[in-house]
């Protein structure tokens, strides 16, 4: 394996490893230690159990999650020469860190409004605050636009089964929960949402 490949390797895992476990997970669950972050699991009360129990819960779901990408990891039936695929490998490689510094930009723009949803269920802050500035004055969910096109680019790395299913799971799920967020801020900011929106795209700059 040539140098390249194996600092692309690198560099792909340890994206991935901050997207999901430093920047997702342990972003939600500080966040659910202090009842500002959506539960995963229906409770009655807040207390330290139930905060253990939605974290034991998310870790299991991953765990399963995990072992189930690792065994599609298996190449898709396409025969590839090797100039394509080094073309493919490049631009690939081009597409996921686009975007992860997209997500990353758009995290640092939030700040503290920043908070994980589900596809059912939005948590705002009560003292949140429309963002209209970076990223977000082109789109209205950079971050999944960013995570879009960092799955994009490692499918043309290692165009693998896992991550045809990984990228279609995460159009579905972000699109519907992206919309879902749409109507929660336009509940909440009115007149100010709707001038927003009229003047920004949903996901993709300049198109949708």
């Amino acid at each position: 394996m040539s140098i390249f490949k194996i600092a692309v390797n690198i560099i792909v895992i340890a994206g991935m490893f901050y997207l999901t476990f430093v920047m997702a997970l342990a972003g939600w669950f500080a966040g659910l230690r202090k009842d500002q972050a959506v539960t995963l699991l229906p409770e009655n009360h807040r207390n330290a159990r139930s905060t253990v129990v939605q974290a034991g819960f998310v870790l299991a779901s991953l765990a399963i999650f995990v072992l189930i990408f690792y065994f599609l990891w298996m190449p898709l039936p396409v025969s590839i020469s090797s100039t394509v695929l080094i073309i493919l490998y490049a631009v690939g490689f081009a597409f996921f860190l686009v975007g992860l510094m997209i997500t990353f930009w758009a995290r640092r723009t939030l700040g503290m409004m920043w908070g994980i949803s589900t596809s059912r269920k939005v948590k705002l802050l009560q003292e949140h605050q429309l963002i209209q500035s970076g990223p977000y004055a082109l789109v209205r969910h950079p971050m999944y636009l960013g995570w879009w096109l960092s799955v994009f680019g490692l499918l043309l790395i290692y165009h693998t089964w896992t991550l045809v299913v990984l990228l279609v799971m995460s159009l579905f799920i972000f699109y519907r929960r992206a919309r879902l967020e749409d109507r929660i801020l336009a509940d909440r900011f009115g007149e100010a949402w709707e001038a927003y929106a009229a003047r920004s795209k949903f996901i993709f700059p300049f198109f949708f």
